[in-house]
């Protein structure tokens, strides 16, 4: 799908102070994206801000080495201070629930509001919109708009966007991975992005508290509807127990679709606000942007997400109820639910299973 960048252009144009913005618990996207267009914005004279509403997560610290560009919402930057910016650029989010605390301030922003992404949900967010549900990646729809707009790929900003690209598509492992990506990525390498470095920094700097975590997520794994779907949960006492950190939960979701035979991984984990944080993937076509919608999430058919405000045990009961339902769906016989714990954990264990 073509973007018109006119718009973006005539914004850069006419004004000199831009927020730049991404959701809650960015990702490598969101950071990736945000390092490539402040770059963009910069390269043009511009006095670019980046404030996030959620920390930026320690394995992408290295994004932001000088540990300058990334600032946080409500400590380091209140919202009075930012009453100088003139355009807001959001970056990787359709949604108001993905802006956290930042909405109520997106909501009353005076200026122009611009919103860069590739998810299929969408609010009315009172913004241009500058949207491609195809692409693979926000990064990649970054890259086209400093293509566009006569940017630089300097090493700063191709090693954001090809973080961005590169996590997306789970390292070039995905459907959504096309030649053309391939082809941006060796342009942002040939510009100065070491992908062997990146890779390094992402996946070869975990914590114990992490491995721990994940070691006791995926020795609860469960699985139901006669193998089809698995699903696992996180608690916070478990984060704490661990020594690990919310953040340490990124891509755990990832193992319950590697388990032969399933279709549909579901993770649930518990916010420190409460509620609880569900992730889906999927791997036979079943559309998890559907089912997450049922339950005011979004996100893409494969991957979705949602914020659940039951406690654990009746976020489990709801979420596996649709899952079964929609299976069933696109399979005529009957499904019949069944649960599987793992031999060392008890089901008192889980709560409600």
């Amino acid at each position: 799908m073509s973007i018109d960048w006119i718009p973006l252009a005539d914004l850069i144009a006419m004004h000199d102070r831009f927020l730049v913005t991404t959701h809650v618990r960015p990702d490598g996207d969101a950071l990736g994206s945000e390092v490539g267009m402040a770059g963009l914005l910069r390269q043009k004279g511009k006095d670019a801000r980046v404030v996030n509403v959620s920390r930026t997560p320690p394995r992408y610290d290295f994004l932001d080495p000088s540990g300058t560009l990334f600032e946080h919402f409500g400590t380091q930057v209140h919202p009075a201070e930012l009453a100088d910016r003139e355009v807001a650029v959001i970056l990787d989010l359709s949604a108001w629930s993905q802006l956290g605390d930042m909405a109520g301030f997106i909501r009353d922003f005076p200026g122009p509001r611009v919103v860069i992404d590739h998810h299929v949900s969408q609010d009315d967010l009172g913004a241009i919109f500058m949207k491609d549900t195809a692409a693979e990646a926000t990064g990649a729809l970054v890259v086209r708009a400093v293509r566009a707009l006569g940017g630089q790929f300097t090493h700063e900003v191709a090693t954001g966007l090809l973080t961005a690209i590169a996590m997306d598509t789970g390292w070039f492992r995905h459907a959504n991975t096309r030649p053309e990506t391939l082809r941006t990525a060796a342009d942002l390498i040939e510009s100065g992005a070491a992908i062997d470095r990146i890779y390094r920094l992402l996946f070869e700097r975990n914590t114990i508290g992490r491995l721990r975590l994940m070691g006791e997520t995926l020795a609860g794994l469960r699985t139901a509807a006669d193998g089809r779907i698995a699903y696992a949960t996180v608690t916070r006492d478990d984060i704490a127990r661990t020594g690990a950190i919310p953040h340490d939960t990124e891509d755990l979701v990832d193992f319950t679709v590697s388990l032969n035979g399933v279709s549909v991984g579901l993770l649930f984990m518990e916010q420190a606000r409460g509620g609880i944080k569900l992730s889906l993937r999927s791997r036979d076509g079943l559309d998890c942007a559907r089912l997450a919608g049922g339950f005011g999430g979004g996100g893409h058919r494969a991957a979705a997400g949602a914020i659940l405000p039951e406690p654990l045990a009746e976020s489990v009961e709801r979420v596996l109820a649709a899952v079964h339902e929609a299976l069933a769906a696109e399979a005529p016989p009957a499904l019949h639910p069944t649960s599987t714990p793992h031999p060392g954990r008890s089901t008192s264990e889980l709560p409600g299973l």
